[in-house]
């Protein structure tokens, strides 16, 4: 078992952005919570998932009880239809 901190880490090194986990109830998760597995993923998901499509395909199915946030790089969230590779395109700049 991991921390929420480390799964957010493992995202943004393989995904290439950055994003926030959140309990389904909506209250920010203290960084040290130690009841999630690794990331499992080896390889970056598709430049053409939209981030509705990453979360519901990747995050969802193996964190079923958080939401996240995949944040730009000024912090704020993005919206559910932003394509991944407008997000990682925004970090490289």
């Amino acid at each position: 078992m991991t921390t929420v901190r480390n799964v957010e880490t493992q995202i943004e090194r393989l995904e290439g952005f950055r994003v926030q986990l959140r309990p389904l109830k909506g209250r920010d998760v203290r960084g040290n919570t130690s009841k999630l597995a690794s990331y499992p993923y080896t390889r970056a998901a598709r430049e053409r998932f939209s981030v509705s499509e990453w979360s519901k395909k990747r995050f969802s199915a193996n964190y079923p009880d958080y939401d996240v946030y995949v944040l730009l790089p000024n912090g704020k969230p993005s919206h559910g239809r932003t394509l991944l590779s407008t997000i990682r395109d925004a970090y490289v700049e």
